[in-house]
């Protein structure tokens, strides 16, 4: 156990752990009873007096059968379900001679919360019924028996607490007055409450647990205000593991949809349409949340703030006001890992007519976001003009390792800002909200040209989608008029796109003039040439062939410079180094330095002459050279078709017919193995048996067995005996007779194998096989058709071939030594270069002298990437 004053419970049920009902007394005159472990007072604690309840507006049906209470104690109709009753503690003291004092603990919940405790805790709270036990100590010693560690019997007592269902609990008649049955009939009847339940249940169980009073934003609290006398409210804190551990058993079980009070009107909602393109799983919902099971303090005060600065257990406690100024984050913002890169506050004011709320987290590209938008007419002071367009206010941009949710305000007022998200997989959350003041617009601020439900920039949905980002990672793309731009995706060619342009001034316009999109080979460039500056969004959809509609799965949010901008008729050192090394890509065989060298001279705006589509089109050889290598090192049937299928379709076929040739060979070689070892895969499992079943067969049945087993690579010595044959017969997994027959490569057979395997097979023919057994016939030729083509292979490549490169190698590797990497890698470069790049580097592609420039030319300086890749001479 954790802390000095808690105790394990024993294997056996301790002394004075009795069923007998204790003498009834009424509540007003009980007082302590040491020896039953519960203590019960009619004393309130000192220094907490409970708030008179305020007005609070009625929240969605609790999850929990138990009703809501108000906080005065008296039963009724829900006001607020996430506020326990806290008079009924009032009777309970908060604390026990011997607790240690309240201090941050040492560790956090992930390094003391096992899934093993977690697991253990929860299966041992299902098997326990309320009348299974009379007593609170009774209970306690069944839920917590056999257990040694603290945290999985405060797992299994949390977990009993938050499952029981009040409403179909069956109570007797005489209930043990403050037993465990007489606090569940109290639950149902709103009279006590969940902190009440577990205080005394972790009491019994002689775990150290507290009651903290305090205010907690709960369902009745609204972003921003700072009048939470209405909000009294209780949780607890458990000393485990050598520290305090918040818990809170309400809100734990409590399925709630957080809603703030106030005049809110709905003005944009993009969570509909989100939750309808992502696949949930339904095992992922849950009613009950692990989130407020030891929670962690720095994630625990951004909802519940304790009247005694000691039990928040910061190092650096909080005064009120700054937990009133901090943002509303919910339990799945932490679950994911999320951070908050903007002003921690729960009320952000704009700037300039906009308000930026970013977010980072290391899940951050497995995730999908979206939000709804509030407008406060009552604060606000007058309501919404009509023809404002609040559906293209918000932007959610999707950046390399964060998510922005830029809000750009056409009319001055109050608004809330909630935001949602999820995993793949996961139903969509309430992450956070905030409240958003704009005093003053910019008069020319614009809504956005349109605001796509997924957001912009790549992002989940986009790579589901099946495209892959080549060349843009964030959201906003800006470039100049008078050079365009260009966007390079990856995809599978069963797949169609479609691509859409729309002005920032034509609403739902779109500009088909000046967007189009061309393949090469697995790659899509879409092109923007746009004749004026000004903000665009470009609508990426797709489809796969079998698909009926197309759906939205990526966008980018567009400024257009201005194009008349007069260019510089010089280039600076740093851009001249750019365009080099542009030049050195052509040359290059390292597609990595190819691709970095075509991105960088991209976003530089640098004015093209037509070297970067060399260099994608050196870029595309390359990976396509290094397909056919790859798939021919590999022997893989299907990457060797699907790799000739694309060397085959694009133009640089011809350069590439060595290496096209030679993986044709290999996939018919393949075809060929395929084709013999047909006949025994599909073979009756009967035969194989009676195969393995022979104790002493025919000499042709051993001795085909015994060939091949040869070829399989067994030693001949090790195969004399039939019962040796047998053992590998009966082999199983990767070492199954049919498996290793399905994965035979014949060219890793050694020539002396091939020609022992000849010799056992030499004595027989295929009819005598056949007559002897159907297995025996179908062994027999697989086994002699390997080697008749062993013969002719070694009779037509006798020049190419020796014995030694099947000593040598299990498989051939095609590299820089063959005869399929260096000639025609070299030729491709003669047609690529438009420019001269041999001889006098003085002189750039237009003319101009390098020399003023010291340095920029120099070898020294530029990085030469012709050195071996790993499949180029």
């Amino acid at each position: 156990m954790g802390g000095g004053a808690s105790k394990t419970p024993k294997q056996e049920a301790p002394t004075g752990y009795s069923s007998v009902q204790p003498t009834q007394q009424p509540a007003d005159q009980t007082e302590p009873d040491k020896n039953q472990g519960v203590s019960v007072s009619i004393r309130p604690p000192s220094g907490y007096e409970d708030e008179p309840s305020g007005s609070r507006r009625e929240s969605d049906t609790p999850n929990s059968p138990a009703e809501g209470y108000r906080s005065d104690g008296v039963s009724g109709g829900i006001l607020d379900p996430l506020q326990e009753n806290t008079k009924d503690a009032a009777n309970i003291p908060v604390n026990e001679t011997g607790y240690p004092p309240p201090k941050p603990a040492v560790n956090r919940k992930s390094d003391i919360l096992r899934p093993a405790d977690i697991a253990e805790g929860d299966k041992r709270a299902k098997q326990i019924k309320p009348g299974d036990a009379n007593t609170f100590e009774d209970l306690a010693y069944l839920l917590t028996k056999g257990m040694s560690r603290d945290v999985q019997q405060i797992r299994s007592i949390f977990s009993w607490v938050v499952t029981q269902n009040v409403q179909e609990i069956e109570f007797p008649a005489n209930v043990i007055l403050d037993s465990h049955m007489d606090i569940l009939r109290r639950m149902r009847d709103g009279q006590s409450s969940y902190t009440t339940l577990f205080t005394l249940l972790c009491r019994a169980a002689h775990i150290p647990c507290v009651i903290i009073h305090g205010i907690a934003k709960s369902a009745g609290y609204e972003v921003g205000h700072k009048d939470l006398k209405h909000l009294r409210n209780l949780w607890n804190a458990v000393f485990i593991n050598g520290g305090w551990r918040f818990v809170f058993p309400l809100w734990a079980c409590r399925a709630v949809k957080e809603h703030a009070p106030g005049d809110w009107t709905l003005v944009d909602l993009k969570v509909n349409a989100i939750s309808e393109r992502i696949d949930i799983d339904e095992d992922s919902v849950s009613t009950t949340s692990d989130h407020y099971f030891l929670t962690d303090p720095e994630e625990f005060i951004h909802r519940c703030f304790p009247d005694k600065p000691d039990w928040q257990l910061l190092r650096t406690p909080l005064t009120k006001d700054e937990f009133l100024d901090m943002p509303l984050l919910m339990p799945p913002f932490f679950d994911y890992k999320l951070k908050l890169l903007t002003k921690p506050k729960c009320v952000l004011n704009s700037k300039d007519g906009m308000c930026n709320i970013s977010i980072k987290s290391p899940q951050i590209e497995d995730m999908l976001m979206t939000y709804e938008l509030y407008y406060d007419v009552r604060e606000s002071g007058s309501s919404l003009p009509s023809g404002v367009p609040m559906d293209r206010c918000v932007a959610i941009m999707q950046q390399k390792g964060r998510i922005a949710f830029s809000v750009r305000f056409l009319h001055p007022g109050i608004y809330r800002l909630d935001i949602h998200g999820s995993l793949i997989g996961n139903a969509l959350s309430l992450l956070g909200s905030f409240k958003l003041v704009c005093n003053k617009t910019r008069d020319n601020i614009k809504p956005y040209p349109c605001n796509p439900d997924i957001g912009f920039g790549p992002n989940l949905i986009t790579n589901q989608s099946g495209l892959l980002s080549e060349s843009h990672h964030e959201s906003l793309i800006s470039f100049n008029c008078r050079r365009g731009t260009e966007i390079i995706f990856t995809m599978s060619k069963q797949m169609q796109i479609q691509t859409k342009l729309f002005h920032q001034t034509i609403d739902g316009q779109q500009l088909k003039e000046y967007v189009s999109h061309r393949k090469i080979g697995n790659q899509v460039c879409i092109l923007l040439a746009i004749p004026q500056k000004g903000e665009y969004v470009l609508q990426i959809n797709n489809r796969w062939m079998e698909e009926p509609e197309f759906q939205n799965v990526c966008n980018y949010l567009l400024e257009a410079g201005d194009g008349e901008k007069k260019p510089r008729n010089y280039e600076t050192p740093s851009e001249k180094k750019l365009r080099c090394q542009l030049h050195e890509s052509l040359r290059s065989k390292d597609p990595v330095f190819v691709k970095r060298a075509i991105d960088q001279f991209c976003k530089s705006g640098l004015e093209d002459s037509g070297e970067t589509q060399q260099a994608r089109d050196r870029l595309v050889y390359l990976k396509l050279s290094k397909g056919l290598r790859d798939s021919i090192n590999r022997r893989n049937l299907e990457a060797l078709e699907e790799s000739v299928q694309q060397a085959k379709s694009s133009k640089f076929s011809h350069k590439l017919q060595p290496l096209i040739q030679k993986a044709e060979e290999e996939v018919a070689d393949l075809k060929k193995t395929d084709k013999h070892a047909h006949d025994i895969l599909e073979m009756n499992l009967l035969t194989v048996t009676e195969l393995r079943n022979y104790k002493t067969p025919k000499p042709i049945v051993h001795d085909v067995m015994k060939a091949t087993f040869i070829l399989l690579g067994e030693r001949q010595d090790l195969l004399e005996d039939w019962m040796d044959v047998q053992n590998l017969m009966w082999k199983i997994g990767k070492e199954a007779l049919m498996k290793r027959i399905e994965n035979f490569d014949k060219d890793s057979v050694d020539e002396k194998l091939v020609k022992v395997a000849a010799r056992c097979l030499k004595p027989y023919d295929e009819d005598m096989a056949h007559a002897t057994s159907a297995g025996c016939g179908t062994f027999y030729v697989w086994a002699n058709k390997i080697v008749s083509e062993y013969a002719n292979d070694e009779k037509n490549e006798k020049q190419h071939q020796t014995s030694s490169h099947y000593k040598s190698s299990s498989k051939r590797e095609y590299s820089a030594t063959d005869p399929y990497s260096g000639d025609e890698d070299e030729g491709v470069d003669n047609e690529l270069d438009q420019f001269s790049l041999d001889g006098d580097d003085s002189t750039d592609p237009r003319g101009r002298s390098n020399h003023s420039h010291g340095g920029v030319n120099n070898p020294d300086d530029i990085r030469h990437h012709e050195a071996d890749d790993g499949y180029n001479s």
